[in-house]
């Protein structure tokens, strides 16, 4: 397969930049932050021990009343949930791109996935997906943390 042509490359470039850099992702990352400090110790558990507890509500949306959920934490970990997802989409994506040929890794280490910008993967959505399933797909994390040499800090390794 031979890669894009640079017009191409460098849309696709822009594009990607925008959403790293747009008002969602920036919201997103606050509200992950804010909930890795504002929670435990097991923070990253808690998100999907809350987030069952959510799940496992009533259609008319009443928690029962042995839930130690309060209500009004729902949203919350409904919109943190989210917010997990979508930073997680973006990272994957770019990953995607370069390891089909659409991007080269310069792309991403220089400018798209710069080392403080991994902080958020390594310390933030890492935890969360190793929480999730002990055995969590390390495919994307292992591309980033390669793409800098083995580097960067990262908790999980």
């Amino acid at each position: 397969m031979t890669g894009p042509e640079p017009t191409e490359r460098a849309l696709l470039i822009s594009h990607l930049h925008d959403q790293f850099w747009s008002e969602e992702y920036y919201l997103a990352a606050k509200l992950v932050r804010e909930w890795k400090g504002a929670g435990t110790d097991d923070w990253a558990s808690d998100l999907f021990r809350e987030l069952d507890a959510v799940d496992a509500m009533p259609e008319d949306g009443a928690l029962p009343e042995d839930s130690a959920l309060p209500e009004e934490r729902c949203p919350l970990v409904e919109r943190t949930n989210a917010a997990r997802r979508l930073i997680k989409s973006y990272f994957r994506k770019t990953q995607q791109f370069c390891s089909r040929g659409f991007l080269a890794p310069e792309d991403l280490r220089g400018h798209l996935t710069m080392a403080q910008r991994l902080e958020m993967l390594f310390e933030i959505i890492e935890p969360f997906e190793r929480a999730r399933k002990e055995d969590y797909n390390r495919e994307m994390f292992d591309f980033y943390d390669d793409l800098h040499g083995r580097e960067l800090e990262r908790p999980g390794r």
